[in-house]
């Protein structure tokens, strides 16, 4: 990096840090008593996981293999980052039978140690190879110098797989999500077959599908987004308008400085026509992680007073994923593998 763009970069960052409001210190604050939500958890719930399994994708082409290898580990450790207990693979695959016949009866029956929350289901629906040839082009530029563009093969890739998740064991639809990726690259050759090597036609559906999974992703786990739950409120005293709010969302289940979450309250709701009653999960507020983060939790500041005096001990606490994933930022609709400038 020139002197110049680190100048501009330090430049740029002290600005930022200048314009940053300094987050309150745990240590200097103090722990506010406030009142119990009506349907807190118990001991045994904040224990609980949240427990998916993801079964071995759904293929019917040599190429949908390819897909499936490598989507199924990234969807799985994307899964796992977010704070999922994934079950694993070959107890998966005992349980996609008679998964695939619950998705059509609405029933799953099994129970005991093979028991998961939630059920992730994925059908490869097409893997597509496609390339183009382009002569030799001869060309002027303004200044009158001539260029020559050489003949070359263009190659790409597509992806598409159809993601359906499920509560179990009643099979309760959560939502249906397609992920579509592609891939190009580019080779010289004056060879208009555009032959292409077994291994660079498996690469580009392999970078399809890895596209697939980082752009589509945050759809899917901000649906299966385990609950964290509020455990404690401190505040700096003399300051109202924001307060530290400690929740078990910890360093092993993903927080990281900077994540936004939501707040939610858990409240029983009557269906005045059937009588039914079910759980329901109302927004409060939303918070930012803070850098105070351990094994066991984390904090989350929240501003204004208004918002701050809503929540209780015990209200959910759910993260809200990006639409990139970390590593990735977000440039004209795609998502890019971030560059370090140092």
């Amino acid at each position: 990096m020139t002197i110049k763009l680190k100048f501009a970069v330090t430049t740029l960052a002290l600005a930022l840090l200048a314009g940053c409001k300094t987050t309150p210190d745990v240590a200097t604050s103090q722990v506010v008593n406030i009142p119990m939500a009506p349907m807190a958890p118990t001991a045994d719930e904040l224990k609980q996981e949240q427990k998916v399994v993801l079964l071995p994708f759904e293929i019917s082409e040599q190429l949908h293999a390819i897909v499936a290898g490598n989507g199924y580990a990234s969807l799985e450790q994307a899964l796992l980052k977010a704070g999922n207990a994934v079950l694993e693979r070959d107890i998966a695959a005992k349980m996609r039978s008679e998964l695939l016949v619950a998705e059509k009866t609405g029933k799953y029956r099994t129970s005991g140690l093979q028991a998961a929350d939630i059920a992730v289901m994925v059908k490869v629906v097409n893997a597509d190879l496609g390339s183009s040839f382009s002569e030799r082009d001869y060309w002027t530029d303004k200044k009158g110098k001539s260029h020559t563009t050489p003949a070359k093969c263009s190659f790409s890739g597509k992806t598409k797989m159809h993601v359906r998740a499920y509560r179990l064991p009643d099979m309760i639809p959560i939502g249906t999500y397609d992920f579509e990726g592609s891939a190009s690259s580019s080779t010289e050759t004056s060879n208009s077959k555009c032959p292409i090597s077994t291994a660079n036609a498996e690469g580009l559906i392999a970078s399809a599908t890895n596209t697939a999974i980082v752009e589509n992703q945050f759809k899917l786990l901000n649906e299966l987004v385990p609950p964290y739950y509020v455990i404690e409120r401190r505040q700096v005293p003399g300051e109202q308008d924001e307060a530290l709010f400690r929740t078990t969302l910890s360093s092993i289940k993903g927080a990281k400085e900077g994540m936004k979450v939501n707040f939610y309250r858990r409240e029983m709701r009557t269906n005045p026509l059937t009588n039914e009653q079910s759980v329901e999960e109302v927004l409060l507020t939303s918070g930012e992680i803070t850098n105070t983060i351990d094994g066991n939790g984390s904090y989350v500041l929240v501003e204004k007073a208004a918002e701050i005096n809503k929540l209780m001990l015990g209200d959910v606490v759910k993260v809200e994923h990006d639409r990139c994933p970390e590593g990735y930022y977000s440039l004209l609709g795609s998502c890019h593998k971030s560059l370090s400038l140092f």
